[in-house]
């Protein structure tokens, strides 16, 4: 019996540590998905940027000479 519940610890240890190496390549997986995420969207910011700014101070130009 001391033999099969010594397994059986030794199992559960086994997956246990599994389970937290997984979760560990998973988080760090995430990471870098969110930063290359990050990379993109500002690459986008900088390029929209420009042309927002030209679209507002256009918008406000034609407010100031509807009036």
């Amino acid at each position: 019996m001391s033999i099969s519940k010594e397994i059986f610890v030794g199992i559960i240890t086994a997956f246990s540590f599994g389970i937290f190496a997984w979760m560990a390549s998973t988080l760090i997986s995430v990471d870098k998905r969110t930063e290359v995420m990050a990379v993109q969207v500002n690459a986008n910011y900088e390029m929209i940027k420009p042309l927002w700014e030209d679209f507002i101070q256009r918008r406000n130009d034609y407010e100031k000479t509807k009036y």
